[in-house]
């Protein structure tokens, strides 16, 4: 299980160190803001929608490697 485990930890540290699609939309259709009281971490999403669908998506915040990590994930196809 160990080689799953360092798949999983290589590709949260490449998001996190690379993050895709970081950044903000100047005028979305849509926006979103998640914050965790606990931790402190915040996550701002914006999502544009031509023709019903999503046809580009940003995020923006700050936080732990795991949570703009799965930020980034999240943005990507």
């Amino acid at each position: 299980m160990a080689g799953l485990e360092d798949l999983y930890r290589e590709i949260i540290l490449d998001h996190y160190r690379t993050p895709r699609n970081r950044g903000e939309l100047e005028a979305p259709a849509v926006s979103a803001e998640g914050h965790n009281p606990l931790c402190g971490d915040e996550i701002r999403i914006f999502i544009d929608v031509k023709d019903g669908l999503v046809s580009d998506v940003r995020f923006n915040g700050s936080g732990c490697s795991i949570s703009q990590s799965s930020a980034s994930m999240m943005t990507t196809a």
